[in-house]
């Protein structure tokens, strides 16, 4: 663990597995200090993620201490892309939302200043890219970079919901193949093996649809998520009809909220809407214990909006430390969305040549015949 210090603060940087599993108490008492925790900061999911992508990546947890009390903490993984070095956010591409954990103090915004002049101090790093941001992220400054995304959300807090008539008249033929149940997976054993099920039938699904997830197209994806279901941080919420799992849902509770992290169902029961039949059940039952919301993540697909009551926007900075680091900032910033939007207008004439253009380990390149990309 590394450290440089001005007057009472500390800033520290835990890179050792050793010096990391030391942090495991204060930064889960930072999460739990910090209103803005979304769940994707946490202990467990990087800890666990650090596991499965050994040495693809290198763990930079960078720390702020003031009168030796840890107030803020960036999750930060290392990672070279054509000669490029490009510090992101632990867990990347799995992480949905990006950002740091701080205390809600009136130093926070000292803390950010003197955290960012620390990172920018980082001869081994080319480009920060501070991705996936919700609005009033700890890290967000009001800048904005690459592409514009939202997450759909339900405020459960509100006293009506949507009724889904079209969904509920699916719902009933689904119910002629036998009574609905929900349940989640209670043993370590079963949570993994329905997690493993689980993203089985999304890459199925995936595939299917010619469709693309930088996250679950990941070589560590099934292992992290088999991981976290394990340890009991992912829920695993199954849906049976007459005995037989339909659709599942693997989720957790960050922030006063349910993020549905992977959805899938069996195409067996596509006439039915199971997918859509889950979500109602599990809208109601979070609310009916407390949450604030049920976040269903990116990117903002018609199915989810037709349940959201608002939608979450989210952002991006990128700062370049080198020459190299800004010719990358401008291949992820400006290049890959313009690529994409030149095949979304280029129509049917284009159909095959739809895909995603990312700052790979061989440099800038469009990848062919992805149709659409989307999350887990």
């Amino acid at each position: 663990m590394s450290a440089s210090a001005p007057s009472s603060y500390r800033l520290e940087r835990a890179e050792t597995l050793e010096a990391i599993d030391a942090l495991a108490a204060e930064w889960a008492e930072l999460e739990n200090a910090t209103p803005e925790a979304t769940g994707f900061q946490s202990f467990i999911w990087c800890r666990n993620w650090i596991a499965v992508a050994g040495p693809s990546i290198r763990p930079r947890i960078l720390c702020l201490r003031e009168s030796g009390r840890l107030v803020m903490l960036l999750p930060l993984q290392i990672e070279t892309r054509f000669g490029v070095s490009i510090a992101r956010w632990m867990g990347e591409p799995m992480t949905q939302y990006g950002d740091a954990l701080a205390r809600a103090e009136a130093g926070r915004i000292h803390w950010r200043k003197l955290a960012e002049a620390e990172m920018m101090r980082w001869r081994d790093v080319d480009l920060f890219a501070l991705t996936r941001l919700r609005t009033g992220a700890v890290m967000a400054d009001g800048t904005r970079a690459g592409e514009s995304f939202s997450a759909p959300y339900v405020d459960l807090r509100l006293a009506t919901t949507r009724r889904h008539k079209s969904i509920e008249r699916r719902v009933k033929r689904l119910e002629a193949n036998g009574p609905l149940a929900l349940a989640q997976a209670e043993t370590p054993a079963k949570r993994e093996s329905l997690a493993r099920h689980a993203l089985a039938l999304k890459r199925g699904w995936l595939a299917a649809r010619g469709a693309y997830s930088a996250g679950l197209s990941n070589p560590f994806a099934e292992d992290f998520i088999a991981a976290l279901a394990r340890d009991g941080f992912l829920q695993v919420n199954a849906l049976r009809v007459g005995g037989e799992i339909c659709a599942m849902d693997l989720g957790f509770i960050g922030g006063g909220a349910y993020r549905s992290f992977l959805g899938c169902f069996d195409e067996r029961f596509a006439e039915g809407s199971p997918g859509q039949a889950l979500t109602s059940r599990l809208v109601a039952r979070c609310a009916q214990e407390g949450l604030v919301a049920y976040d269903m993540l990116l990117p903002a697909d018609a199915y989810k909006l037709g349940w959201a009551t608002g939608e979450m926007e989210i952002g991006a900075r990128f700062v370049a430390r080198t020459l190299s680091g800004a010719l990358a900032a401008f291949a992820l910033a400006r290049l890959r969305p313009f690529v994409k939007r030149v095949l979304r207008a280029a129509g049917p004439s284009f159909a095959r040549v739809k895909g995603a253009f990312s700052f790979g380990r061989r440099g800038a390149r469009l990848s062919v015949s992805r149709p659409k990309e989307t999350t887990t």
